[in-house]
This record gives C-alpha cells, sequence and structure tokens, in this order.
C-alpha cells in the first residue's frame, strides 16, 4: 500500500508539472504552440487509479482484520476479494508497462510554432524535459510501480492463502491440549 502511494504521489506531481508547462506554452502570446504529452499524462492517470484502487481494497482488508480478527466473512465476500485483488494487480502492472514503455522511449513535442520558437520554450520551461527519461521524478515514479506491482502480487497471493486458511479452519486460535485442561487453584479448586 505504502509503496504504491508513493508512486502514486511521485505520478500526481510529475502530472502537474506537464500539465503546467502545458498550459503555460499554449496560453503564451499568439495561442499558437500545441504541446503534446498525452502519453505520459494517460500513463500517471493509470497509475493514480490503481494505486488508489490497491490502497482500498488492501486497507480496507487492513483494517476489517485489525479491528475484528476472528471474524467470518461470508463466501461471496472472500470471492469478491479475491477476484478484485487480481483484477487490480493486473491493473497496476498494466500502469507500470505503459509507464515503463512510454518513459523509457517517447518524448513530449511542440507543433504550432517554428523549430526555433518550439526550442526557446524548451529551454525557458525546461522543468520537466520535453524528453521523458531525462527527468528523475519520472524515473522514481517507474521504479516504485513496479516495486509496488510486486508487493501487490505478493499481497493478493498472501490474501489468497489466508482467505483459504479462514475457510478451511475458520477464524479462531486452534486450541492445545494443555488450553482444554481446566486452571486448578489450592486444594483443587476449578477456575
Amino acid at each position: 500500500m505504502l509503496i504504491c502511494l508513493a508512486a502514486e504521489c511521485t505520478a500526481t506531481y510529475s502530472l502537474s508539472k506537464y500539465e503546467t508547462q502545458q498550459t503555460n506554452i499554449e496560453l503564451d502570446i499568439g495561442h499558437t504552440a500545441q504541446v503534446h504529452n498525452n502519453d505520459i499524462i494517460a500513463a500517471e492517470c493509470l497509475t493514480i487509479v490503481f494505486c488508489v484502487f490497491v490502497a482500498t481494497l488492501f486497507g480496507a482488508d487492513f483494517f476489517f482484520l485489525l479491528f475484528w480478527p476472528r471474524r467470518r466473512y461470508p463466501r461471496w465476500y472472500s470471492s469478491a476479494k479475491k477476484l478484485l485483488a487480481v483484477g487490480i494487480t493486473m491493473g497496476v502492472l498494466a500502469a507500470a508497462l505503459m509507464s515503463t514503455i512510454i518513459v523509457a522511449t517517447r518524448s513530449a513535442f511542440i507543433t504550432g510554432v517554428g523549430p526555433d520558437t518550439a526550442q526557446q520554450y524548451a529551454n525557458f520551461f525546461y522543468r520537466p524535459p520535453l524528453k521523458y527519461r531525462a527527468w528523475p521524478t519520472n524515473i522514481a515514479h517507474v521504479v516504485l510501480l513496479w516495486l509496488g506491482f510486486l508487493a501487490t502480487a505478493a499481497s493478493t497471493a498472501v490474501m489468497f492463502i489466508a482467505s483459504d486458511h479462514d475457510e478451511l479452519h475458520g477464524t479462531e486460535p486452534k486450541s492445545t491440549l494443555e488450553d482444554d485442561q481446566p486452571i486448578t487453584g489450592e486444594k483443587g479448586r476449578h477456575y
């Protein structure tokens, strides 16, 4: 959850900077320049959405387990939780793949003005750079997203194991022979 939250925050910061850069260039005098960066914005939006889903599902499951550790949930709830966990894990994988490909191979570009003017805009509004892989924030976003995917996949596996265990054995702790014996005190009284 926390790794995905870090990836989400990094993606949100990068998204904000690219949106601000686009607004500043396109609203300059003349209004003819256009910044084409929809690919990185789409990857960052996908990252944000699925990282929020990770926090929602796994966060809710954590708090339910924390506050009601021995509660048995209906079978439909366990099945829905497993299905959502698999779907969210696949979504995080898709976001990681999309972000990796876009950051590694793509670049924003400016049209509607001459090459010299486009270069002046790129030089003046240099953060974030038009080449996506040249900005460490984008690299951090991708790395954190891959780490978040690995953690989400592991959490999904643990969720399946725990849910299957609870369905088979219940949620009560296993008793031992010593626990089943009555506690006796002085003169053989049972407590």
